[in-house]
């Protein structure tokens, strides 16, 4: 008598669902990126995605404990749903663990009372605890150097550049005058932010504030124009010291050697 072995549905629908779930993962990634899709689709995609993934590794286990009871076939399938729905639940573990660790700032600044002005980005409504958010950030605060605004400005510009933002305007400061730059920063999934750095003179130098906003209103940003100005600040910091190490430093003069005067007749034999 020949015993009939089964494939279990459960496994590959478990297998089914977490392609299906890391496909659309990967493709609304990659579209949002290069700006294919608005924000918004990209969420709904990702949230249909997380949900899919879900139902995989869930499944997935179920097909296990079937598989063990029944001795039906497809441990295979059943793994790929497990692990594969895994990884699709790792985007949303991550957003959740990001958003316990930092405080939102999809609007923040240095200079609380004047902060500089965006170009495209709309200022966002919800409430930032600034207190809050100097604590996950000690660094985001105003910058004094000794240094001349437009020296400074142009640190600022070509640190922007190297990183890769797309400038939106720039205005140069002078001695008497402020002056600004707004840039526009995609984060590593896509997501557009307008960074603006104003510079304007001081009385030792000059001083630059910063500000970090979402192109587009979102309820939290998991800290991500947070750590961006703050990473930009502290390499500012690094150029402004290496500027002044290699243009301002005064050099130590060598050592003059004593002139020599001449002795008068009989001087000599008396010196000696």
């Amino acid at each position: 008598m020949r015993i009939l072995v089964r494939t279990s549905k459960l496994a590959i629908w478990a297998r089914r669902l977490a392609l299906f779930a890391a496909a659309l993962i990967l493709i609304s990634a990659g579209l949002h990126y290069f700006g294919q899709i608005t924000a918004d689709v990209f969420e709904i995609s990702l949230a249909i995605g997380t949900v899919c993934g879900a139902l995989a590794f869930l499944i997935g286990i179920a097909a296990y404990v079937r598989l063990w009871f029944t001795g039906d076939r497809g441990w295979g399938p059943a793994s790929v749903g497990f692990f594969l729905g895994l990884v699709c639940l790792a985007p949303a573990g991550m957003a959740l663990t990001l958003s316990e660790i930092y405080p939102s700032t999809a609007d923040v600044t240095t200079a609380l009372v004047d902060p500089p002005q965006l170009v495209e980005a709309r200022p966002n409504e919800s409430e930032i605890d600034s207190e809050t958010v100097l604590a996950s950030f000690p660094n985001l605060i105003t910058r004094i150097y000794q240094l001349p605004p437009e020296t400074l400005f142009s640190l600022g510009q070509s640190l922007a550049r190297a990183n890769g933002w797309e400038i939106l305007s720039s205005t140069p400061p002078t001695e008497t005058s402020t002056g600004q730059l707004n840039a526009l920063r995609h984060s590593l999934l896509g997501f557009e932010n307008e960074i603006a750095f104003r510079v304007a003179p001081n009385p030792i130098g000059a001083l630059i504030d910063l500000r970090a906003a979402s192109l587009h209103p979102v309820y939290h940003d998991l800290g991500d124009n947070g750590r961006a100005i703050e990473a930009f600040l502290l390499a500012l910091d690094d150029r402004v010291s290496t500027y002044i190490q290699n243009n301002m430093a005064q050099p130590v003069p060598d050592q003059l050697p004593v002139p020599q005067t001449e002795l008068a007749p009989g001087e000599e034999t008396d010196a000696q």
